[in-house]
């Protein structure tokens, strides 16, 4: 009776621990969603250019993944624009700040 008790908690405990990791996998982490290319100095997210850029001075990068660019760089949000007018990259140790080209589509 009581190993019968120890294994439910085990296999209770086990499903806590896979349902909270896959909880956090998918609020931090979007990249089964999004797709990354560089070419050149521009980075293209689901189609739309970006380019580096230096007139972001105030902002927090956070630590949801959008996605890794096909070369391994990694993208990640900034905390004060959610909508990915600005995003954060970094390849190794060298970080840049991309901005969200205009286009006329």
């Amino acid at each position: 009776m009581n190993n019968r008790k120890l294994r439910m908690v085990l296999i209770v405990t086990i499903l806590i621990c896979v349902f909270s990791g896959g909880v956090y996998f998918f609020k931090h982490n979007k990249s089964y969603k999004n797709q990354a290319i560089e070419r050149g100095d521009v980075i293209y997210l689901n189609g739309v250019p970006y380019c580096t850029t230096s007139e972001l001075d105030k902002y927090t990068v956070t630590n949801i993944k959008i996605c890794t660019t096909d070369v391994g760089r990694k993208l990640y949000e900034i905390e004060e624009y959610p909508d990915y007018e600005y995003i954060a990259g970094y390849l190794s140790w060298d970080g840049n700040i991309y901005k969200k080209e205009l286009t006329d589509k």
